[in-house]
């Protein structure tokens, strides 16, 4: 699992082959502040560079080029380097749960018209409503016998947790069960740049009447901790009527893995998924 500890920026000035000038940045990252500058500077440097070639501006966020840059609020284990899990908070304000070894999978509903339900119901279609998806993944976990899993309902889909056994998460073992339960396939590649599992603790803002955070992390001066420090006071408020997943059912008759009882324990406390509150 790779989350760097400090992240620096870098600027400078962007000139194009007409001449064109503008200020521009890249970020750096890194374990210590050094380590993190160096490499600001660097990727700064290849961008001015790709700029002065005319090459097009590179895509401002991806999950594949980078790691994503998110403050460490909590480690589970012994360090931030060999943890068990790792609590971050990402550029949403929300809390996310990184693991090393306890697996997660996330799948989404797909969208599914009235049309294509009727087309399903008289055999015309496959049945592709809510029941019907947790249907086939409970029969694709079941054929799996190496794990136990559980499995939690959230806004917008199905969230799993293996619970008795370790996955790494960029092993062929996790592929095939991302495959064949239909993961989400920009949360498999988050999971491959960090080596780690994901899962998501607090409320989306926009689902519980708030707003995502006014300044960025990291945080460099007085004025924007201030003002962080506001907005989290007013979404932590707003995420007491709600919960981020709920408890659906248990697949395999295993006990939880001693490295995986303190991430379980803190994922259920923190999302509610054992209270009945509409989901964000």
């Amino acid at each position: 699992m790779y989350i760097p500890k400090k992240w620096v920026r870098a600027s400078g000035t962007g000139r194009l082959p007409d001449g064109r000038q503008f200020p521009t940045s890249a970020w750096g990252w890194g374990d210590d502040d050094r380590t993190a500058s160096s490499k600001a500077k660097k990727r700064l440097q290849n961008l001015l560079d790709r700029l002065r070639r005319g090459e097009p501006f590179p895509e401002k966020y991806t999950y594949d080029d980078r790691p994503v840059r998110e403050e460490i609020l909590e480690v589970i284990g012994a360090n931030a380097d060999k943890a068990d899990a790792v609590v971050t908070r990402n550029r949403h304000g929300v809390q996310v749960l990184n693991t090393a070894r306890l697996l997660f999978l996330d799948i989404d509903f797909p969208p599914f018209s009235g049309i294509q339900r009727l087309l399903a119901k008289i055999g015309l279609g496959r049945d592709r409503s809510e029941e019907s998806v947790l249907t086939r993944l409970r029969e694709t976990l079941q054929q799996y016998s190496r794990a136990t899993f559980r499995i939690y309902r959230t806004a917008a889909g199905l969230r799993v947790m293996a619970i008795d056994r370790d996955f790494k998460p960029t092993g062929s073992e996790a592929a095939e069960l991302m495959k064949t339960t239909n993961t989400d396939p920009l949360f498999i590649k988050l999971c491959a740049v960090q080596d780690s599992f994901r899962a998501r603790l607090t409320p989306k803002p926009w689902r519980c009447n708030s707003s995502s955070p006014p300044v960025e992390y990291p945080r460099g001066n007085d004025a924007s901790r201030r003002q962080f420090e506001s907005w989290l006071g007013d979404y932590e408020k707003a995420c007491d009527g709600y919960a981020t997943c709920s408890y659906l059912e248990t697949v395999g008759n295993g006990r939880p893995a001693g490295f995986a009882r303190a991430s379980i324990e803190l994922h259920d406390r923190m999302t509610r998924c054992n209270d009945s509150l509409p989901l964000a």
